[in-house]
């Protein structure tokens, strides 16, 4: 019997308990705290890319002869493009390993600074056309990238106007 007076007890006790902290203080609701925060971000405006120019080894390779084309020159590969000003884009230049007139190919290869990009009134900052770079726009969201190259004929080169796709790929980095 003690110990059934006992639960009995104990359970009136919990029961009670949990009712005290749900109950209102002498009749009256407590006053809540409240804060409350803003949430934004800026979208930043879309980069905008124009293929300016076309990076041109001639129409007058000799079979055997190197044919190297440098950045600055107006025969070079040129990329104009729009962003952001002050935000970080990072640049990602593709090329084929050579041209193609038909089923002959004409070997393309790149040196280290072959790739430069520019801002407006500022010098020629170069990079490595084979791997990824950044670059930070300037005041006016302007910036120019240049890609120059060699083409390696062989003494046998087929006769033939040659081709192939370099692409670039730009993206704001986040920072």
């Amino acid at each position: 019997m003690n110990k059934i007076l006992l639960s009995v007890f104990l359970l009136i006790a919990i029961f009670s308990t949990c009712t005290t902290y749900a109950q209102k203080k002498d009749g009256i609701a407590p006053t809540p705290i409240t804060a409350t925060i803003t949430a934004s971000g800026t979208v930043l405006s879309p980069m905008s890319i124009t293929s300016t120019r076309d990076l041109l080894f001639g129409t007058d390779i000799l079979p055997g002869i190197r044919r190297t084309i440098d950045k600055s020159s107006n025969s070079s590969g040129k990329f104009s493009i729009m962003g952001q000003p002050g935000k970080e884009i990072s640049i990602t230049i593709t090329s084929p390993g050579s041209l193609t007139f038909g089923a002959n190919t004409l070997p393309l290869a790149f040196t280290e600074t072959d790739a430069g990009y520019k801002l407006p009134g500022e010098t020629m900052v170069d990079f490595d056309p084979a791997n990824t770079a950044t670059a930070v726009f300037g005041n006016d969201g302007t910036m120019d990238i240049f890609l120059g190259g060699t083409v390696v004929p062989d003494f046998s080169q087929v006769a033939g106007n040659y081709t192939g796709n370099i692409t670039v790929v730009f993206y704001y980095t986040g920072n």
